[in-house]
């Protein structure tokens, strides 16, 4: 099965069982998922966040609590502006739930300067070797090496996804770039799964 196929299939799967949420339908796009929120909150459990100094978060709906819990946390954000014309960086728990929306990066983001510990994205599939797929634009992968390129990504930067159950598929590693940003934890609305490289 080639990439766009995998895509197909969860996309497939998710509208005709509701899995996702508003924006539908989910064609095209990083699902919001039923139990994103918790999926999300996972996040304070990982040793990697409770250390971090600053999260980035791509802008998809579904990690809306990864956001949340980063700001909460009194940690800084850095979040990709939609269509790749930029980063913002925020900070301060008062914009736990007003900067965590795309309208709140731009109101409230300022230029980045933190380096970020822990990079989370969305994904449409991923496998339990840590590789993913996305939407097919290339953004969560193209976010990671520019944020590198810049100086904005530690070395030690973990990789999360966050993703509904069913989001987890079959090794598809065969069809996998040398580019392809592989994750090291994926987290669900039912566990935590720490990949080994």
């Amino acid at each position: 099965m080639d990439k766009e196929a995998i895509r197909q299939k969860i996309w497939d799967y998710m509208e005709k069982n509701n899995l996702v949420t508003f924006p539908r339908p989910c064609y095209g796009r990083i699902p919001n998922f039923v139990g994103a929120k918790a999926a999300g909150e996972k996040i304070q459990k990982l040793k990697e966040f409770q250390q971090a100094k600053a999260v980035f978060s791509a802008p998809d709906s579904s990690l809306i609590e990864v956001r949340h819990q980063t700001l909460l946390a009194g940690k800084s954000l850095l979040v990709a502006l939609p269509h790749k014309v930029g980063y913002r960086e925020l900070f301060g728990k008062e914009l736990a739930d007003k900067g965590i929306t795309i309208s709140g990066f731009s109101r409230y983001g300022k230029e980045p300067k933190t380096p970020v510990d822990l990079f989370v994205q969305g994904s449409v599939a991923v496998d339990l070797k840590g590789n993913r797929l996305g939407k097919g634009k290339g953004y969560g992968d193209k976010e990671y090496w520019e944020l590198k390129n810049q100086g904005l990504l530690n070395f030690w930067c973990k990789v999360v996804t966050v993703v509904h159950d069913c989001q987890i598929v079959d090794d598809f590693s065969s069809i996998m770039e040398a580019l392809d940003v592989k994750v090291d934890y994926i987290l669900t609305p039912t566990q935590i799964i720490a990949i080994s490289h």
